[in-house]
């Protein structure tokens, strides 16, 4: 074509351009790009094929460039403005996205429902839930995929009540619900535990004979298991003609949800029999089920199934979930011995070995682990901090507990939560220093609530100061209703220094005040 010159005839220029387009390398579309520009006159259609070429090889900025000088020539259609504006989202750039729908405006494109569809879509993931709202509200004519894309963006971004809302009002339009929109509804229910709706929809599917794939019968086993209705999702697991790996998961992590540790094993274990590979998710499923004091057979076993088949082996995630298995369960040697083997630590490791650690009893160890970690060059955040600083609360390190509040603040500007204020609170009260615990907590940043001042009376309570909790006292009362706990706390100290009158009085006050145990205590043997 070169040679014969035809390589510049429009028609024949195009269906090369197009036909190197369609593969998405990018020598090939870059090469296609280089003949569209030395030939004048080629259509919208062909420049398209480009910017889509370069879309497919994962080249969004290049994609943008095209665009840019097809606007500058005037040859913009909406496939070219939908292809920009996916190119956007790619880059993840949303003030380039709206720029983008602007020019929609401008160009007289905002009207057309391929543009709309896909501008949704782009504020979705991007969480501009407000500006894909509005573009919903300004489509006059909605189709099914229009409202399967809202649907599961108010699903995605954990907005159950707009998602079952829309749901609603999608079928009073007329417009019948299809796997995908069912999908998104499930999901919802499942959040809100909203069993009743969850039938309803099971319902609608039986009625309106609504094809259920795999993913479909997944989604209602999620949702039954999520609701607590393990007999239903049994059944569907039961009919379902395929199952695939995220059935068996869906349905082990059910029985994990509701606590039913026996059944769980015993699918998995079928699983095993049913030649399906397992993947991570599984395994992870399994590994949390027996993250829990006392079952030591149950990790053991896991431990062994993990190395004989090879599961996620070199998985960072696998590796953090079985450290935590370890630690929780209280062989933090085991813990140590899989952290200390993982090559690449992620802050996650590093924070599930410094909790391990704190949470046996590990105290200096583990705060010899965040040391280490700063040196390395992780910075740590405000689970890492509130692992250490109760490590430091049940080992007594007072100084270096003060001192990673202190640093927390002022060297890496996190503002403290009520639970590092708490450890700090039980650090000083363990330690003795109740009245430091007590001038600490008035000069909080943040309101003290009622577990922090629960925490100064418990103390008042072990070292018999009792007008140090009637302080406390009085800042119960300002804080507005009264807690019969805390009154009983009050009660129970004036009876261990024999000051029974006051005893009597603070009955009174209780009696008076009408206030009853809620939670009335109860043996856990």
């Amino acid at each position: 074509m070169i040679t014969t010159g035809l390589i510049y005839n429009p028609p024949l220029a195009s269906r090369l351009v197009v036909s190197f387009a369609s593969f998405p390398h990018l020598s090939t579309v870059c090469l296609a790009h280089a003949i569209a520009k030395r030939v004048e006159g080629l259509d919208t259609y062909t420049w398209n094929n480009i910017i889509r070429g370069y879309l497919d090889g994962n080249h969004p900025k290049e994609a943008v460039l095209i665009y840019s000088h097809v606007r500058s020539k005037g040859g913009v259609d909406s496939y070219t403005l939908q292809f920009a504006i996916k190119a956007c989202v790619l880059m993840q750039a949303i003030l380039e996205g709206k720029q983008m729908h602007g020019q929609c405006f401008k160009l007289g494109f905002a009207s057309e429902i391929i543009v709309q569809t896909v501008l949704l879509s782009m504020y979705s993931l991007f969480g501009e839930l407000a500006c894909m709202q509005q573009v919903f509200d300004e489509t006059p004519h909605r189709d099914l995929v229009m409202w399967n894309s809202i649907l599961a963006a108010y699903a995605q971004n954990n907005f159950p009540y707009q998602t079952l809302a829309f749901t609603r009002a999608m079928v009073s339009s007329g417009v019948r619900l299809n796997g995908v929109s069912l999908v998104s509804v499930l999901s919802s229910c499942s959040s809100l535990k909203a069993i009743q709706e969850g039938k309803e929809i099971h319902g609608y599917v039986i009625r309106n004979l609504i094809y259920m794939d795999v993913i479909l019968y997944n989604a209602f086993i999620n949702m039954y298991s999520k609701c607590g209705s393990l007999s239903n999702a049994e059944r569907i697991f039961q009919m379902m003609p395929i199952r695939n790996v995220v059935s068996w998961t869906s349905m082990i992590d059910g029985y994990r949800y509701n606590n039913c540790l026996i059944e769980a094993i015993h699918l998995f274990k079928g699983l095993e029999c049913e030649n399906i590979r397992l993947d991570e998710v599984t395994m992870l499923c399994i590994i949390s089920m027996c993250a829990k004091p006392g079952s030591f057979e149950l990790v053991d076993w896991i431990d062994h199934h993990v190395e004989k088949n090879g599961i996620g082996k070199g998985s960072i995630t696998i590796s953090n979930a079985l450290m935590d298995m370890h630690a929780k369960c209280g062989n933090i040697q085991k813990a140590c011995q899989i952290f200390n083997g993982i090559v690449e630590k992620t802050l996650v490791s590093w924070t599930t070995i410094i909790h391990g650690l704190a949470m046996n009893g590990q105290g200096k160890p583990a705060f010899l682990r965040f040391c280490q970690m700063q040196r390395e060059g992780y910075k740590p955040d405000k689970i890492v901090f509130l692992s250490v600083l109760s490590a430091c609360s049940h080992t007594g390190m007072v100084d270096e507990g003060l001192k990673c509040f202190s640093s927390m603040i002022n060297d890496y500007h996190i503002n403290p939560l009520m639970e590092h204020y708490g450890c700090i609170v039980d650090l000083l009260c363990r330690a003795g220093l109740i009245n430091e615990a007590f001038e600490f907590v008035k000069n909080m940043q943040d309101k003290p609530d009622t577990i922090i001042w629960r925490m100064l009376l418990v103390a008042c309570r072990s070292q018999r100061d009792i007008s140090l909790a009637k302080q406390i006292m009085h800042y119960f009362n300002e804080m507005g209703p009264e807690n019969v706990e805390d009154y009983g706390l009050l009660s129970n100290l004036y009876a261990m220094v024999d000051q029974w009158d006051n005893v009597e009085e603070i009955r009174k006050e209780m009696k008076v005040g009408r206030m009853v145990k809620k939670l009335p205590g109860y043996s856990a043997i």
